[in-house]
């Protein structure tokens, strides 16, 4: 079993309050009845967060919180004192942030980048807002287009900086951002290229033109919507072409381009026109 994350428990005893889980050697922890999703038998296992109250002994929770330990997230600050900050976190016991893993003032009410985990020496799960020393401890190994899942957490002069994978900084630059994103925002996201460095460039969508089939689907299902013709090509503002189909500049010319190639669209200085189907 491990403290701090989520773990599946085997039920050994239900009674009118709840149920007991088998927590070896933390014992036996109680579920109450409220926080069950759905009415187990015993023998079954139960998905469970385990963290540690104020007496450091074990609890197992129905509600799962909104980061586990080993992860990233923004998390609204509930109370400030000199001791440190207490975290919502999605379940009864707030987080606690300690005054020496705060980087900067905090603010009731405000949400802040913080990295999860588990101290050994107050065997409390906790938070730190020194991100940067849990991120890019191993060499990153991916291919061009493998689907990651990020975090988006600042944005700097060039584009948008994310955790990727819980693991690795990344960047998605402005230049290829045609969707509103914002700081906490989770999605998936698509590797472009690893860096010498160990920084990962990725973008919102995949690259090259397997991306580009759904989007060319899109456009002849559109053209045959309206009598065969559309207002947009290849000179049309990119703003406008994301508002009508949702991709990028970039890639509604490679579908355009591929159709045409195709046969199956015309490209008018008006617009795009769909090829006789008879």
């Amino acid at each position: 079993m491990e403290i701090g994350k989520i773990n599946n428990l085997k039920v050994i005893d239900i009674t009118d309050k709840g149920v007991y889980l088998d927590g070896g050697e933390e014992g036996h922890l109680f579920v109450p009845k409220r926080e069950l999703q759905e009415k187990p038998s015993v023998g079954d296992e139960l998905e469970v967060f385990v963290y540690r109250n104020a007496k450091r002994e074990a609890v197992a929770s129905g509600i799962i919180p909104y980061a586990i330990a080993g992860e990233f997230d923004f998390l609204t600050v509930n109370e400030v004192s000199s001791a440190g900050a207490l975290l919502d976190w999605g379940i009864a016991k707030d987080l606690f942030l300690p005054s020496r893993e705060q980087t900067n003032r905090l603010k009731v009410d405000r949400s802040y980048l913080v990295y999860i985990y588990y101290d050994e020496d107050t065997r409390q799960v906790i938070a730190t807002m020194n991100v940067d020393k849990h991120l890019g401890l191993t060499q990153p190994e991916y291919k061009m287009n493998q689907e990651v899942d990020i975090l988006v957490a600042k944005e700097n002069e060039v584009g948008y900086r994310v955790i990727v994978d819980n693991a690795h900084w990344g960047i998605i630059y402005h230049s290829e951002i045609f969707e509103k994103i914002k700081y906490g925002m989770r999605t998936r996201g698509y590797v472009k290229c690893v860096r010498e460095d160990g920084r990962i460039d990725v973008a919102l969508q995949k690259q090259g033109y397997r991306a580009v089939d759904p989007i060319s689907r899109l456009i002849l299902d559109e053209l045959r919507k309206h009598d065969g013709f559309l207002p947009y090509n290849d000179k049309t503002d990119a703003q406008l072409i994301y508002d009508n189909f949702g991709c990028s500049k970039k890639n509604f010319k490679k579908s355009i381009g591929t159709l045409y190639n195709q046969r199956q669209i015309l490209i008018k200085e008006n617009g795009i026109s769909l090829v006789n189907e008879d």
